[in-house]
């Protein structure tokens, strides 16, 4: 596809219901928001949090629609995503020039900071992942359990 310039353009991928995967026209489409903490726009702020869905049918819809609503929204996985957003674009940012970009306070982005931390250390654990006292990874300290 080649738009007036004769340059090429990306062609546009076709939605699929994030239910059941099946491509949907946007005729007939059936879209919804919600409140979702891991939602960050991939540059509007403003949206962060508030996630398009789409759906092939409103029954599929009100299915995504429970899903999410029994998810809890989490607002510090909300600033941790602002926070990534921002390095990503401009890795170098200082605090000052984060809370800025962001739009977050320094508490915010101590408590996103403690949040995205323990979540790495919940996934590690659940990986079978332990430090041992001398700092090496993968082993789990036996000691004192006999």
């Amino acid at each position: 596809m080649h738009d007036n310039s004769g340059e090429p353009t990306a062609t546009p991928r076709p939605r699929v219901c994030e239910l059941c995967g099946t491509a949907i026209n946007r005729t007939s489409q059936v879209s919804g928001r919600v409140r979702d903490s891991s939602w960050i726009h991939p540059y509007d702020s403003e949206q962060d949090g508030d996630r398009l869905l789409a759906a092939c049918s409103p029954g599929h819809l009100d299915q995504l629609r429970q899903r999410y609503r029994r998810r809890p929204f989490v607002k510090e996985e909300l600033w941790a995503g602002k926070i990534d957003r921002a390095l990503r674009a401009q890795p170098d940012l200082d605090e000052e020039e984060l809370a800025d970009v962001t739009g977050l306070n320094f508490i915010q982005i101590e408590h996103a900071l403690t949040w995205e931390s323990e979540r790495f250390l919940e996934e590690r654990a659940a990986r079978g992942g332990h430090e041992g006292p001398d700092g090496g990874s993968g082993r789990r300290n036996t000691q004192g359990l006999n």
